[in-house]
């Protein structure tokens, strides 16, 4: 597979390179997935020698990673000023996460790579070793440590829909419209505050 190269000036100085690096990065998992290309690709795309991608990040896990970090910035300050409450403040209903469905929807780099670093390294979902994992864990944390496995499901149906909702919609006959809903209802009960036993 090639790669297109960037036309105009080479990126020059180490946060240039660095930008560069990570926009053909992004660019090159939209258009082929996080498999779809090598170091030497993303090189070609950014306009810099491989070896520069290589000094300044290392591997292409790396790369990815630190794509990652970034979009995942970019989809929690998304989340943040569409208003979604963020802290377990607020009330998570079917509204609010047909939001998060929507801002996560729109961004498709930060899923497919997150699925990506996953199954390739499955350590980077120990919290604290990846940025992208606290993603969920600061939309739907409670207070309550015991919620932990209700914020776990929430995050995997919202990761499952968007990986696999329009494959089983289309092998089940069923309306995507009615999918996104079920799953957006599902999210809301499981991080809904617990009622008091009356």
């Amino acid at each position: 597979m090639t790669s297109t190269q960037t036309s105009g000036p080479r990126p020059r100085g180490r946060e240039a390179v660095r930008v560069a690096v990570l926009d053909a990065t992004r660019a090159l998992v939209a258009e082929r997935g996080p498999d779809g290309f090598s170091v030497r690709d993303i090189a070609a795309r950014a306009g810099v020698n491989h070896a520069l991608v290589h000094r300044h990040f290392g591997t292409k896990a790396e790369v990815l990673e630190q794509v990652l970090a970034e979009e995942s910035r970019g989809v929690v300050e998304a989340i943040v000023a569409s208003g979604v409450p963020t802290d377990g403040s607020g009330v998570v209903d079917g509204a609010v996460v047909d939001q998060v469905l929507d801002v996560l929807a729109e961004r498709p780099t930060y899923w497919r790579a997150l699925a990506h670093a996953v199954l390739e390294s499955p350590d980077v979902a120990v919290p604290g070793t990846a940025s992208t994992t606290e993603l969920f864990a600061s939309l739907w944390r409670e207070s309550d440590p015991g919620r932990a496995t209700d914020s776990a499901v929430a995050g995997a149906t919202a990761l499952g829909w968007l990986i696999f909702g329009a494959f089983m919609s289309e092998a089940t006959g069923a309306d995507p419209g009615d999918v996104r809903r079920g799953v957006a209802e599902q999210i809301a009960r499981l991080t809904a505050p617990e009622q008091p036993p009356s």
